[in-house]
């Protein structure tokens, strides 16, 4: 099944609550919206390198178009971001921003911080020590 499709398998069930397939759909990433906070998250797990990020981003991409106004991607069990792959957050974050979408960014790990920072972007978000705090602000 490609990604977009288990996107779309994914959104149709959705409940009214938020509450959704199970995260164990796909061991890489998940994708959840959270009608509590009219938003969407993205939570990655493992490592996001050359192998991972092309539908890792198309999961992002999918996220962005998905009609809320903020995206949260959760990083906290992400043992491995690629400068690429941080930089292409980057990007993602621009681009939302122009159509009115918060890009927002849990890490966790100080090697994904590192990664952040070494590429450039961590100054284009803002730090959430939490999921509590990126879902709340």
């Amino acid at each position: 099944m490609s990604v977009s499709s288990a996107l779309h398998a994914y959104a149709e069930g959705v409940h009214r609550n938020g509450s959704g397939p199970s995260a164990h759909d796909n061991p890489s990433w998940t994708q959840r919206v959270d009608r509590r906070h009219e938003c969407v998250v993205v939570r990655a797990e493992g490592e996001l390198d050359a192998a991972a990020c092309p539908q890792f981003f198309a999961t992002v991409e999918q996220a962005v178009r998905f009609n809320c106004h903020v995206v949260v991607i959760d990083l906290r069990a992400a043992r491995f971001l690629s400068l690429r792959a941080a930089s292409t957050l980057g990007s993602v974050r621009q681009r939302a921003a122009c159509d009115g979408t918060d890009i927002r960014i849990v890490a966790g790990r100080p090697a994904i911080e590192r990664s952040l920072e070494v590429s450039g972007v961590r100054p284009l978000f803002s730090h959430y020590p939490s999921m509590r705090a990126a879902l709340d602000a």
